[in-house]
């Protein structure tokens, strides 16, 4: 086995502890602050994340571009222009920094009156905007300029093992805290202490295990800087619009119905992710060393590898989402939380994004950004438009239509660039593998719920066991045909 095949395997096995203790943390997370505080409450601090969130604009997608850029001087050890684009990279994020503290000040005077707050007062509102944005600001203070090198350099599974110290550590503070009867601003504060440990660590790593001297005055050139801006930005609106729009036009109680959704899908669509850890960087590094027989092989074991983690998880997440919301928030009537037809929307678009990974990692992977960016472009502006107009209709199934809608369009977008510019092979076979394999997941999920919907469940326990039972039933065939898809590709 190769160093690149050990990397890969560390990143994969890692990534997917990662998510599973995310996913668990994840679950137990939320209905703690359900509980303790109310639905009212719990989507205004979700609201207040998201809100926050828009200063990764700012970012304009730096952390990719400086990805690409890192690929081939990684391969050929180049350190003068490791140390030059991690420098650069540094710098930016220190301004982002700045920007941030002062976008944190002007969102906890406003945040009061643009979500129409009821339950707190104004000077809590903005002590809570602070107290949430100190886990960002210590990232653009360090964090993010490391873990891209990380990153770069196929070590993504450092990163793992941190975060899941930083999540386990963090769900038992919250735990403590809210049994202490703490209030959510103290909670809140707890938690981002918590997490300002994790850039430092970060820190740490890349002080031990990379030589990086000052070049002086020299400074990388990022080529596809204000590209990477426009897709980065493309991208925030697609993947932000949901819980923006709710919080603007609906009901911050939907917000909190919408999180416990996406929590759980986006969870799901984590662990299918994981199967990849390491892709691009693999992808990356085959590039930059002209390996095109290497790179599509790698390119299909992925690809079939991700196909059936995706369709088995997301098949059986359709079947059991809802008994699981509804067990999730028992006793909880501040808000309607059962919504299956929203519920099938929003994990068929988290679906079709793990399904297109492998060729939107490519344009990346490749420098390829400039090339790909009508790509986010069009995603981000069908989505937020549709998002508008669909929202007249129906508010939650409006926003999820609208992001299923945006998914497909960069989906089929990125199959046919990769396809053609980068893979050189047919394009029509990667569209109706999206297509058949959606078709499936649909199907699946569809005689799923006609059979479990004769099962009672009442507990956790009977829920656990329904999941066993879906989770053997989907995953042993297609276990079987990915097997042989895995030997093809061999």
């Amino acid at each position: 086995m190769n160093e690149q095949e050990k990397k890969s395997r560390r990143n994969i096995i890692t990534t997917l502890a990662n998510q599973l203790v995310a996913t668990a943390c994840g679950v137990i997370v939320p209905r703690i602050f359900i509980g303790s505080f109310g639905s009212e409450a719990y989507g205004i601090s979700v609201s207040i994340t998201q809100f926050l969130s828009y200063i990764t604009l700012l970012e304009g997608g730096i952390g990719g571009v400086a990805r690409a850029k890192l690929y081939g001087p990684l391969a050929h050890r180049d350190q003068r222009e490791i140390s030059a684009v991690y420098y650069a990279v540094k710098r930016f994020f220190y301004y982002v920094a700045a920007f941030f503290f002062v976008y944190s000040i002007v969102l906890g005077l406003l945040y009061y009156d643009i979500a129409r707050v009821t339950i707190f007062s104004r000077g809590y509102i903005f002590g809570l905007v602070l107290v949430i944005s100190l886990t960002t600001l210590a990232k653009y203070m360090g964090g993010l300029a490391n873990l891209t090198l990380i990153a770069a350099d196929q070590k993504q599974y450092v990163n793992n093992i941190i975060t899941i110290g930083i999540t386990l550590i963090n769900t038992l503070a919250i735990i403590v805290l809210t049994g202490s009867k703490c209030d959510l601003i103290w909670v809140k504060l707890g938690s981002s202490l918590i997490f300002v440990v994790r850039p430092l660590l970060y820190a740490v790593y890349v002080r031990r295990h990379y030589s990086l001297p000052k070049m002086g005055k020299e400074k990388a050139v990022l080529e596809q800087k204000w590209t990477g801006i426009g897709q980065h930005i493309a991208y925030f609106l697609h993947t932000n619009t949901d819980v923006v729009l709710l919080t603007l036009f609906a009901d911050v109680r939907l917000v909190a119905v919408y999180s416990v959704y996406s929590l759980v899908v986006s969870s799901i669509r984590a662990i299918a992710e994981a199967s990849s850890g390491g892709m691009e960087a693999a992808f990356g590094e085959l590039i930059a060393k002209g390996q095109l027989a290497a790179l599509r092989k790698a390119y299909y074991r992925y690809k079939v590898l991700l196909t059936a983690v995706t369709t088995t998880l997301f098949c059986c997440t359709g079947i059991l989402i809802v008994p699981f919301v509804r067990l999730y928030t028992r006793g909880i009537t501040d808000a309607d939380y059962i919504q299956p037809l929203f519920a099938v929307i929003l994990l068929t678009a988290e679906a079709v994004n793990c399904l297109i990974l492998p060729c939107a990692s490519l344009p990346i992977a490749a420098n390829h950004i400039k090339q790909t960016r009508w790509g986010a472009y069009g995603e981000a502006a069908i989505n937020v438009l549709l998002s508008c107009l669909l929202m007249q209709w129906d508010p939650l199934l409006g926003v999820a239509l609208g992001t299923l809608t945006a998914t497909l369009f960069r989906g089929v977008f990125y199959m046919i660039y990769s396809s053609r510019h980068i893979l050189c092979v047919p394009v029509y076979k990667s569209i109706l593998v999206l297509l058949g394999t959606l078709l499936l997941l649909e199907a699946g999920i569809s005689v799923g719920d006609h059979l479990i919907a004769r099962v009672e469940i009442g507990n956790y326990f009977q829920w656990i066991l329904c999941g066993a039972v879906t989770f053997t039933a989907i995953g042993v065939p297609v276990g079987a045909a990915a097997y042989l898809g895995m030997k093809r590709h061999a």
